[in-house]
């Protein structure tokens, strides 16, 4: 697996609100479609580590970066760079599922699209229902395209916030605790769609469970206190772990 191809990675990624310094020095590769997995205790960096990675942390008040994320070798924090292409490129799905409220589930799905200047009707229907698939939403949904996205259930929600990434065909994906908000009958439907995902994308996640981090992940990151303690093949983390602090937290001793 290690011999993929790098599509995204993080070089002496390093990120403040104020004086507080939040990420310290972070390095890590993302092969492309695999499942990577960032774990830790709350308050340890991993939030703000992945919103750094398409440049939404920038977006706080006082917050700085530094270092390098590297897009297919390119560094997204490079002056000359385009932050709402970053943005299209590495997509981002939040712990709260977040429809936009007065958009249709259509509408919704079809806004980057819209926002990049596709018009034509039948364009944007079959946008819809090819990424509506893709996040295993299409059969629930196909009858009621018109309904607002706010109407369906939470997990329906996730999907469609998943499927809205996906319009614009970014071939990185950021999730954020995306299913911390949900079920476990939506947390499963999610899960088994990031390995769907997989084949075309490549998924970082963000989660505070580390039975789904080990279920679903390829690679994982420990994070504590904003430092990288440990990353490597899920497998290896979670069975023979390499840290003594990664060892206490996977085996709940404290965190």
């Amino acid at each position: 697996m290690e011999n993929g191809k790098i599509i995204l990675e993080a070089k002496n990624l390093e990120a403040w609100f104020g004086d507080f310094h939040a990420v310290k020095g972070i390095s890590v590769p993302y092969y492309e479609k695999t499942i990577n997995a960032i774990i830790g205790p709350s308050g340890c960096g991993k939030s703000t580590y992945l919103r750094c990675l398409n440049r939404i942390h920038e977006e706080i008040e006082g917050a700085s970066v530094s270092g390098e994320v590297l897009l297919e070798g390119k560094n997204i924090y490079d002056r000359n760079i385009d932050v709402v292409d970053v943005r299209r490129q590495i997509g981002m799905v939040f712990q709260k599922p977040n429809p936009f409220p007065s958009m249709s589930i259509m509408d919704n799905v079809t806004i980057g699209l819209k926002l990049q200047g596709v018009s034509k009707k039948s364009k944007l229907f079959d946008a819809a229902e090819h990424c509506l698939r893709k996040a295993a939403l299409w059969d629930e949904v196909k009858d009621k395209l018109d309904n607002l996205g706010t109407s369906l259930s939470g997990g329906q929600q996730q999907r469609l916030c998943i499927a809205r990434a996906l319009a614009v065909n970014p071939p990185v994906l950021l999730m954020d605790e995306p299913t911390s908000a949900l079920d476990p009958i939506a947390t499963a439907k999610i899960e088994e769609l990031m390995n769907e995902l997989k084949r075309d994308y490549t998924v970082i996640i963000v989660t505070h469970n580390m039975q789904q981090a080990a279920r679903i992940s390829d690679y994982t990151s420990f994070f504590i206190y904003g430092n990288l303690i440990e990353h490597g093949l899920s497998s290896e983390v979670f069975t023979n772990p390499k840290d003594k602090q990664t060892e206490d937290y996977i085996s709940g001793r404290f965190g």
